[in-house]
C-alpha cells in the first residue's frame, strides 16, 4: 500500500479542512459505537442487578439513558458528517485529480497522446479515474477508524477489566486484521487485477465489435471477435469467483475473531461483576466494527494499486507544479525555419532535405510534396507538438522551445486534417477556441469558412452535433475548425488539407476567407490541389533527403 502514498498525499493536499474533518468523523463513529454499547450492556446489567436487589426506587435510570440517547445521537451525526464531507474531501481531491491529469496529458507531446487515443485507452484512463474514488472513503478513513477503535478500545478494557483482558481483546482484532490484509495483498489483489483487466478488455472489444459489425460480417469475422467478447467475459467471472471465495474467507475472519475475544475475555475477567463483565463483553463485539468496514478497502485494494500506478506513468504527482516563464517579446519574422527535418514518430531518418525558410506577417506558404513526404509532421513540428528531428525554428524572433505552452498555443494554431469536435452545439465547438467570443463573431468567423450559409438553414449557432460532430459532412467538419481556428486569431496558422472534399470555388472562396478573417497572420498550408498552390504568395516543395 505504500505505492498509494503520494496520491495519498495528493488528495489530502487537495481539500485538507475537508479531509482532517472526516478522519476525526470518521474516528469518532466506532468510539461512539463502543461507548453506546458499552454502556447500555452496564445499563441494562445493572438495572437488573438493582432490580433483583430492590433497589429499583433508588436506581438511577435518568442519566444512563440521557447517555444512551446522546451517544445514538452522537454516533448517527458522526457518521452522516462523515460521509458528508468524507465524500466533498474525495470529489474535492478528484477535481484537482482530473485537472492535474488532463493538463498534463494536453502539454504532453503527440506521439504520447496517440498512444491514449484508442478506446482500450480512454475506457481504462475513465475506469482509473474512477477507481481512486474509492481510496479516502473506503481505505483511508476505514484505517483511521480501526486504529482508533483498537486503541481506544484496548484503553476501556484495560480499565474495566484489567490488561490481561484488554491485550486479549485487542491481541485477537489484531490478528484478525493482520489475516485480512495478508488476505487483501496475496489473493484478492491479484484477483482483482485479473477481472479489471477482463473487464477493460471486455468492454474494449464489445464496443469495436458493435462498432465494426457490418464491416466484420461481411468478412466472416463476426464470430470469431465474438468469442474473444465471451472469453473476457469467462475471464471476468473466474477472477469474481476467487474474489467472492476470499470475501468467504474474510467473513469467517471477522465472525471468529470476535468469539475469540469475549471469550478470552471471559476467562480473564472471571472476578467482574455482571454490569461490567457485560460492559467488557459488548464493548469488544463493538470493536470489531472498524475492520469489517476497512475489509470493503481491501477488497479493492489491487484494483485501487492498479489504477494509481497507470495513473501515475501518464501524470506523476511531482511533474505538475510547474513555474510558468513569461510570455516571450514577439519580434522577427512570424517564422524561421534553419536547417530543419523531420522523421516520422519514432523513427531515426530524416522524411525530406533540410529546410531554410523566412515567413513574415501576412504571407502564405503552401507546402507542396508526394504523399508520405513528412507535410504533416511538420506541421505538428511547427506547431510545436513534436521536436524537430535537426535544425532550429523560431517563432516571432524567439527559439520555439522556449514558448510557454499557454503563450506557444495564443500565437500558433493548427487546424487538423481530422478535426476534434464534440457532441453540442456549433456553438459549443467555436467557444472551445474563444469562450468569450459572441454570436456576431462566431458568424462572421463562419462567413469567411465559407460556412454560415450552408449551417444557417439547419439551425445555425444552435444547430445539434453528435458524438465526434457527427451531423457534418468531412469538409463541413474542417471548415468549421477553420472557423475556430480563425476566432483564435493566431499569428501562425497551420492548415492540413483545409479545402479537402471542396469544390474549386468553395475552396478558392474558403482561403480567401481566411486571408481575409487574418490578415496579418503568417499562413501554412498544406494541400495537394494545384489551384491551391498556386493561389498562394509562396510555396515550399520538399524534396527527398539524400542519405
Amino acid at each position: 500500500m505504500t505505492r498509494l502514498g503520494p496520491l495519498v498525499a495528493e488528495m489530502r493536499a487537495a481539500a485538507p479542512r475537508a479531509f482532517a474533518c472526516a478522519a476525526i468523523l470518521a474516528a469518532l463513529v466506532p468510539l461512539a459505537g463502543m461507548a453506546l454499547l458499552g454502556l447500555s450492556g452496564w445499563f441494562i446489567a445493572a438495572s437488573a442487578v438493582a432490580g433483583l436487589a430492590g433497589l429499583g426506587l433508588t436506581f438511577d435510570f435518568l442519566r444512563p439513558s440521557g447517555f444512551i440517547r446522546l451517544l445514538t445521537m452522537g454516533r448517527s451525526g458522526a457518521r452522516y458528517g462523515e460521509r458528508l464531507v468524507g465524500h466533498d474531501a474525495t470529489l474535492r481531491a478528484l477535481e484537482k485529480l482530473r485537472l492535474r491529469l488532463f493538463g498534463d496529458l494536453a502539454a504532453a507531446p503527440l506521439r504520447r497522446l496517440a498512444r491514449l487515443h484508442s478506446a482500450e485507452a480512454l475506457n481504462r484512463l475513465t475506469a482509473d479515474v474512477e477507481a481512486v474514488e474509492g481510496l479516502l472513503i473506503r481505505l483511508v478513513f476505514p484505517i483511521i477508524a480501526t486504529a482508533a477503535a483498537l486503541l481506544a478500545g484496548g484503553l476501556a478494557l484495560w480499565l474495566l477489566a484489567g490488561w490481561p483482558a484488554a491485550a486479549i481483546a485487542v491481541s485477537c482484532h489484531a490478528l484478525a486484521l493482520t489475516l485480512l490484509i495478508a488476505l487483501a495483498v496475496r489473493r484478492t489483489r491479484t484477483a482483482a487485477c485479473r477481472h479489471e483487466a477482463a473487464l477493460q478488455a471486455m468492454r474494449a472489444r464489445g464496443i469495436e465489435t458493435l462498432t465494426l459489425r457490418a464491416e466484420l460480417l461481411m468478412q466472416g469475422a463476426l464470430p470469431r471477435r465474438i468469442a474473444g467478447v465471451s472469453a473476457a467475459i469467462g475471464r471476468a467471472d473466474a477472477a469474481r469467483a476467487d474474489q467472492d471465495q476470499a470475501e468467504r474467507i474474510a467473513t469467517m475472519i471477522l465472525s471468529l475473531a470476535p468469539a475469540f475475544a469475549v471469550t478470552g475475555l471471559l476467562l480473564a475477567g472471571r472476578g467482574l461483576g455482571p454490569p461490567v463483565l457485560l460492559m467488557a463483553v459488548l464493548l469488544t463485539l463493538a470493536m470489531a466494527e472498524a475492520p469489517r468496514l476497512l475489509w470493503r478497502g481491501l477488497a479493492e485494494l489491487g484494483r485501487i494499486e492498479l489504477a494509481a500506478r497507470r495513473l501515475a506513468r501518464i501524470a506523476p504527482p511531482a511533474a505538475m507544479p510547474q513555474a510558468r516563464a513569461e510570455d516571450p517579446a514577439a519580434r522577427g519574422p512570424a517564422l524561421r525555419l534553419q536547417q530543419v527535418t523531420v522523421a516520422r514518430p519514432g523513427g531515426t531518418h530524416a522524411l525530406f532535405a533540410p529546410v531554410d525558410l523566412v515567413l513574415e506577417r501576412g504571407e502564405t506558404l503552401a507546402v507542396s510534396a508526394p504523399s508520405g513526404f513528412g507535410k504533416t509532421s511538420l506541421l505538428n513540428v511547427l506547431a510545436g507538438l513534436e521536436a524537430p528531428l535537426a535544425g532550429r525554428i523560431l517563432l516571432l524572433g524567439r527559439p520555439l522551445a522556449d514558448w510557454p505552452e499557454a503563450a506557444l498555443r495564443r500565437h500558433v494554431t493548427l487546424a487538423s486534417q481530422r478535426p476534434a469536435l464534440i457532441g453540442g452545439s456549433i456553438a459549443d465547438n467555436l467557444r472551445l477556441a474563444a469562450p468569450e467570443a459572441s454570436a456576431e463573431d462566431m458568424r462572421a468567423a463562419l462567413a469567411h469558412a465559407g460556412l454560415r450559409d450552408t449551417l444557417a438553414a439547419r439551425g445555425g449557432l444552435e444547430m445539434m452535433l453528435g458524438e465526434r460532430g457527427r451531423g457534418l459532412s468531412g469538409g463541413e467538419a474542417r471548415r468549421l475548425s477553420l472557423a475556430r481556428a480563425i476566432l483564435r486569431r493566431p499569428a501562425v496558422l497551420l492548415a492540413d488539407e483545409p479545402t479537402e472534399g471542396l469544390d474549386a470555388a468553395m475552396a478558392a472562396r474558403v482561403l480567401a476567407g481566411l486571408r481575409a478573417a487574418l490578415p496579418d497572420a503568417a499562413i501554412v498550408i498544406v494541400s495537394h490541389r494545384p489551384a491551391d498552390l498556386h493561389g498562394s504568395g509562396r510555396i515550399l516543395r520538399l524534396h527527398p533527403h539524400e542519405r
